[in-house]
């Protein structure tokens, strides 16, 4: 009988041990300090949805989490932006095909809510206007760097790069906002750096 008993014990704890070894605690994970494993105990959602990807860099802000770190865990762990339906801009730009490193860095940044500026079109093959093509090809060819914008020195260039904004172009179409929260800039600067940018172009 009590062989019995000391059987049940051992597979009980063995369980509990089984289950506690599934279990991530949330400073498990990189980038993850007692304050923030606090907002992400009180989320809706583990630490495990971190590690794996089952929680966008919005939901992490939505749960209070610090935006510096927010983007920090965005990187690290390659989480979405958002899964609001046509607000993953990351996978937006890798499903598009025949676009250069910089051109799907810039889609990628981008908000996709500026208003488009009405540019003159033109082909290659002759049909078209000779200055229109020139502009054309001008388009295709390797993008101005962010440094031209100014204030945006070698150093900002550096980190701008991690948000995917890597010209000037790139930084006319960014979303203030989110480059802000994703690298804990100020949002009136990163405002005033993409108005510089548009009026390069």
């Amino acid at each position: 009988m009590g062989g019995q008993n000391e059987s049940v014990r051992v597979v009980t704890e063995n369980d509990t041990i089984g289950r506690e070894a599934e279990t991530v605690h949330p400073t498990d994970i990189a980038f993850v300090g007692p304050a923030t494993a606090t907002v992400i105990e009180d989320a809706d959602f583990e630490g495990e949805a971190i590690q794996n990807r089952t929680v966008s860099y919005e939901m992490l802000r939505e749960a209070g989490v610090n935006p510096g770190v927010a983007g920090r865990l965005r990187k690290e762990h390659s989480l979405s932006w958002s899964f609001e339906s046509g607000n993953d801009l990351t996978d937006r730009s890798n499903k598009i095909r025949g676009l250069k490193d910089d051109e799907r860095a810039w889609i990628a940044a981008s908000s996709g809510d500026w208003e488009q500026q009405s540019t003159e079109t033109a082909t290659t093959d002759g049909s078209g206007d000779t200055e229109a093509e020139e502009a054309a090809w001008r388009d295709r060819s390797s993008p101005d760097p962010v440094t031209d914008v100014p204030e945006i020195d070698n150093q900002l260039a550096n980190e701008l790069a991690e948000a995917g904004i890597t010209s000037v172009r790139s930084m006319a179409i960014a979303d203030p906002e989110r480059v802000a929260d994703s690298l804990s800039f100020d949002f009136e600067r990163v405002n005033r750096w993409r108005n510089a940018a548009r009026d390069l172009l």
